[in-house]
């Protein structure tokens, strides 16, 4: 994305010429730079398109819910920026209409927590070829913790009267779980387990 480059390389230019970090350290800076500003504009684009369809709200908290579960249990990344764009419009803008329009009862908000589960502890958490998890240790803790966030939520969810936002936490949290099988790495071609190729 051109405005992602331009900031990353005017950042870059001035770190090269008034700090004396080493180029190594250039190129970790500009891919987070990068990361940043992408992730932003794509947030920008998606708030601005909910807010024009009055359901900006409703957006906001699946996009919470969704990224609560995400920073524990990762999962899979698009592979370009328009790709994610899309991406985001159909999972948000999807689980948004589905709640509103649809009512689940509760013996099938409990399937479907008890299907998240599952899915946590098989593929909790799933890396990235950018990202591997490679740490052991830190993949059993994140794996635990993405199990323990789903519960919470699950309780959460039997506690709210709004069958809206009863949905929105279900349908949220099943599509964080969805997105780090290695069926949905398929689907986007990408390398699943991406931290067995340092052992």
């Amino acid at each position: 994305m051109f405005i992602t480059n331009k900031t990353a390389s005017f950042i870059i230019s001035f770190l090269r010429k008034n700090s004396s970090l080493s180029e190594t350290d250039l190129v970790k800076i500009d891919y987070g730079i990068k990361v940043i500003v992408s992730n932003f504009i794509k947030f920008v684009i998606l708030i601005t398109t909910a807010y024009f369809l009055n359901i900006i709200k409703y957006t906001l908290f699946s996009i919470f819910v969704f990224g609560f579960i995400r920073l524990f249990a990762s999962g899979v990344h698009a592979s370009s920026t328009l790709e994610c764009i899309i991406l985001n419009y159909t999972i948000f803008f999807g689980i948004v209409y589905l709640s509103l329009y649809t009512k689940l009862p509760i013996w099938l908000i409990i399937i479907i927590f008890i299907i998240s589960v599952f899915l946590l502890i098989l593929y909790s958490p799933a890396d990235t070829k950018t990202r591997p998890l490679i740490s052991k240790k830190l993949r059993k803790s994140l794996k635990i913790k993405s199990i323990i966030t789903c519960l919470i939520l699950f309780i959460v969810s039997l506690s709210i009267k709004s069958s809206v936002y009863k949905n929105l936490i279900t349908y949220s949290v099943f599509m964080a779980c969805f997105v780090i099988t290695p069926l949905c790495y398929k689907i986007f071609r990408q390398p699943y387990n991406n931290y067995l190729n340092f052992n």
